[in-house]
């Protein structure tokens, strides 16, 4: 038994984080099968969400409409920004250190004897937490986000009536393929025999991989709700405004962007298969807690807005300069950090194609790019270079004026890291 829950969290760390190959479910689906709640679980109950961009904001849009509706609602992320027991969520709120303690000490003897990853262990915990009769949460609803892919992630070893299925695109091409047929046939596999799935608008290229899973799961498959979107451009520095028009209804959404706006259609969508059709519920839209997404938070000597959002691949870039457009300001710094395993060339330039920027190259904490590894044209390019992000931040505390942006990207851990700062 550990009973600190720092040593809790230095365990789990200490276990294998990230897969060099294509992981499988056999360890994960051993661990479930020596529990006494795994065979009793309730597939009705249970949503599973894989996608390469949006996964996390559509969980967190179903679980705040869920709330609404008064159900009970646990909800299992990745990664954490800043404390590991926000990947356990209840009804919105993170689960508590020393219940975290709880649960991963009536785990422990499986995690050992089956030897199980760091996400594997997680995962494990967040199911003994949400199904198992110790803890008797008796809950209505219970949402995965899946972490890497979808056929071989251990949330798939779950049973679920429900797949979702987010925008797709190319990342963690070493593991999931370097074509958008590959990457999807591992998302799609999720989707078990009579599964509802409901699903962002595929690419072309993907239709016949549609048909093929729709016909071997006799899967029932529902594309998002249209909408309409509505941006009010705000003064210098301040946040866009969005508003969502569905069915001649409009209410407004607290995650900014177009592709926040989709992911929240696909909760909603999703959400009304349910039953639950009243606009009542919609009010819950301005009020999703999901943190690290263009997210504003104030610095300490500051006179400008900072922002900090993870994005960290090709969609997730086009997203933020989406964003970016309905913003205004005097000088942009940029302060980046990107992983070894990402395209920094990519990100770079297409960041760098905003007007009035001033890039700031530092390094994200896990799996980061030294500063000596950056693309020697921006590493000269840049404003400033410094490896610690909170001291690059400190550094241009007098550089910026009051109609100015900053905004920290790149990473989830890069913002992560900037998010604890502030709270700390």
């Amino acid at each position: 038994m550990i009973k600190e829950y720092n040593q809790v969290v230095s365990y789990l760390e200490d276990l294998q984080i990230m897969p060099k190959n294509m992981p499988g479910l056999d360890k994960i689906k051993k661990a479930l099968d020596l529990t006494d709640w795994y065979q009793k679980i309730d597939a009705s109950k249970v949503i599973v969400v894989a996608g390469t961009n949006g996964k996390g904001t559509t969980c967190a849009a179903l679980e705040a409409l869920l709330k609404e509706a008064d159900q009970q609602v646990g909800f299992y992320s990745s990664p954490h920004l800043v404390s590991t027991t926000e990947r356990l969520r209840l009804n919105g709120a993170s689960i508590s250190k020393q219940d975290f303690i709880d649960v991963f000490n009536d785990c422990l003897d499986l995690i050992k004897d089956c030897e199980l990853s760091h996400f594997e262990a997680l995962t494990l915990m967040a199911g003994h937490y949400f199904f198992s009769a110790k803890w008797n949460l008796n809950l209505d609803f219970i949402i995965f986000e899946v972490g890497l892919g979808g056929s071989f992630d251990a949330t798939n070893a779950f049973p679920h009536k429900y797949s979702v299925i987010t925008k797709l695109g190319l990342d963690h091409v070493q593991i999931l393929g370097n074509s958008l047929v590959d990457v999807a046939k591992n998302k799609f596999g999720i989707i078990a025999k009579k599964n509802i799935v409901v699903h962002q608008a595929l690419q072309e290229e993907l239709f016949e991989l549609k048909k093929e899973i729709q016909k071997n799961t006799n899967s029932n498959w529902i594309e998002s709700e249209s909408y309409e979107l509505k941006v009010k451009i705000q003064k210098l520095g301040e946040a866009p405004k969005y508003f969502v028009n569905y069915r001649n209804f409009e209410f407004e959404i607290n995650i900014l962007g177009k592709r926040a706006a989709e992911n929240i259609m696909t909760a909603l969508t999703l959400f009304q298969i349910f039953g639950f059709y009243s606009e009542d519920y919609y009010k819950a839209l301005n009020n999703i807690q999901w943190p690290g997404r263009m997210q504003r938070l104030e610095w300490p000597g500051l006179k400008c807005p900072l922002y900090i959002s993870g994005d960290h691949n090709e969609q997730g870039v086009q997203s933020l300069i989406e964003i970016l457009n309905d913003f205004q300001w005097q000088n942009l710094y940029l302060v980046i950090g990107i992983g070894v395993d990402k395209d920094a060339t990519m990100m770079l330039k297409r960041l760098c194609e905003l007007k009035n920027v001033k890039l700031c190259l530092t390094e994200t904490p896990f799996k980061g790019r030294k500063l000596s590894e950056y693309p020697e044209v921006y590493f000269q390019k840049a404003f400033v270079c410094e490896s610690n992000c909170i001291k690059l931040l400190n550094q241009i505390v007098g550089q910026t004026e009051t109609e100015d942006l900053v905004l920290v990207t790149g990473s989830l851990y890069l913002v992560g890291l900037v998010l604890e700062a502030v709270i700390s």
